[in-house]
């Protein structure tokens, strides 16, 4: 029989209490709907800005040590300064957790150019803002989207921004390209774009990774798209169950083709792809693979794979 996919039914917006949700802005923590940033705030104006989010899982981050390595990475690559250190920043999202009292959570925090000087455009004069909200985890698949699994449209029409221009790398807010697709997406009744390179490879879509099931093994996009950490934690999950996995060239003949496909982020692990430009992956569900993966993430991450505890970390 074949295995069935396990998915958390209670992280839902109905079971979410959103009255914990917490920001903190300007050296101080407040109520989510309290929290502000000035309307002028470059981050706001012209995207300049970088962020990264985090999940934290029965009371613990989910590798949130390999989240700093990569804000600090786009902080250093868009020359932004959060001002503060590594440990300060751990510390801090740790407290604004445990002040939420959210077991399960979703950290956001970013960095912004901050306002301009009057009467120059110089980017170096700003001082740089730094802020964060923790929210209730609902997760981005809910059960029954997930045993459907997503019915994708590969966008041919919007390019994905090269990285000649945004590096992906750099996880930004520059998302114009994403926007416009998803509105093309959505007037022709599919769930979500995959959008392509310049050069016709596939690439990325909104907020996810991809990952196509070829030959048995995983393959992922290797350039133009941001490094993303739900995706590296498959491929070990797939190196662990003996399942090849690799980062190279997919173009979309082989998405098309291929046995099985996901997509990844932080908010679901990963979502089935069942229907790509309204054919079949595959069966056109959840496939063997993807299901094993998704049931084992979930098992590994009760079991306390990458988990910190967040009341490990001293406060503030």
């Amino acid at each position: 029989m074949a295995e069935a996919l396990q998915v958390p039914t209670h992280l839902t917006v109905e079971n979410a209490d959103f009255s914990r949700a917490l920001g903190f802005i300007d050296g101080a923590v407040v109520p989510l709907a309290e929290a502000r940033i000035p309307v002028r705030d470059l981050g706001l104006m012209y995207a300049d800005m970088t962020y990264d989010v985090v999940h934290v899982w029965q009371g613990g981050f989910f590798r949130l040590e390999d989240h700093l390595d990569r804000f600090f990475a786009s902080l250093a690559g868009l020359r932004l300064d959060a001002g503060m250190t590594r440990e300060a920043m751990r510390r801090l999202l740790a407290d604004i957790v445990r002040r939420s009292g959210l077991p399960d959570a979703l950290v956001y925090f970013a960095c912004t150019r901050g306002m301009a000087v009057p009467g120059t455009r110089d980017p170096t004069l700003s001082r740089n803002r730094f802020f964060a909200t923790v929210t209730p985890l609902v997760l981005r698949g809910q059960p029954a989207e997930m045993q459907r699994g997503q019915n994708a449209m590969l966008v041919r029409d919007v390019a994905r921004i090269p990285s000649s221009a945004v590096n992906p790398v750099w996880k930004n807010t520059h998302w114009g390209d994403f926007i416009r697709a998803a509105f093309l997406a959505k007037d022709e009744g599919f769930d979500v774009p995959i959008l392509c390179a310049t050069d016709g490879a596939v690439a990325e879509a909104p907020g996810f990774n991809v990952v196509a099931v070829i030959d048995g093994g995983l393959v992922s996009p290797d350039a133009g798209v941001l490094e993303g950490i739900s995706c590296r934690s498959m491929f070990e999950l797939a190196a662990e169950l003996g399942i090849p996995a690799r980062y190279g060239r997919l173009m979309p003949e082989q998405l098309a083709m291929a046995q099985e496909a996901f997509l990844t982020a932080t908010s679901c692990g990963l979502f089935p792809v069942t229907r790509l430009d309204g054919a079949p992956i595959g069966a056109g569900v959840p496939g063997l693979i993807t299901t094993r993966l998704l049931n084992t993430y979930y098992a590994r991450k009760n079991a306390g794979w990458h988990i910190t505890p967040v009341s490990s970390i001293p406060p503030p």
